[in-house]
């Protein structure tokens, strides 16, 4: 990662993670260090929500791999040994910040509506609360990318109020 950028210099950077509920937490470590890296720390809050709430969506869209419990088995290679995954990428403008979850369904998302007693299905309310704009595409590669726009200069949260 870079860590200078100049003003609207347009930037990528992308990683691959296994479909395990763990790559939630790295993702979102991943989202702030990029981040950091391009001077865009008035983000990290609003994109790390987004960026978990995406990929959990897109892990959720996997069915998780059969692995043998094997005391053995260190996490790192459990994970080693799985080939389903997603990727989380991440592109800066001068005026804003794309995150992209691409997995492997051609489900499209759609925005939940759980009753208050359920624990889970709000994901896409929370990106839709946080996000400048969010939609999903089928890339020629197959499978889909779900992505949330965020505003450089945004104030993290102020698009509640907005809406």
């Amino acid at each position: 990662m870079n860590g200078t950028v100049k003003k609207g210099a347009n930037q990528h950077n992308c990683i691959e993670l296994p479909a395990f509920p763990v790559s939630v937490s790295i993702a979102r470590r991943y989202v702030a260090l990029v981040l950091e890296s391009w001077g865009c720390e008035e983000l990290i809050d609003d994109a790390r929500l987004i960026g978990s709430e995406l990929v959990t969506n897109g892990i959720k869209a996997i069915e998780l791999c059969e692995i043998a419990p094997e005391a053995e088995n260190e996490t790192f290679g459990m994970l080693a040994e799985c080939d389903r995954h997603v990727w989380i990428a991440l592109h800066r403008t001068s005026n804003d910040v794309v995150i992209e979850v691409w997995d492997p369904s051609l489900k499209p998302p759609r925005i939940g509506h759980p009753s208050a007693s359920e624990v889970g299905g709000r994901g896409l309310q929370v990106v839709d609360k946080t996000a400048a704009e969010w939609g999903y595409r089928w890339p020629s590669t197959g499978g889909k990318i779900v992505w949330a726009l965020l505003k450089i200069g945004q104030q993290p949260g102020g698009l509640d109020e907005a809406r």
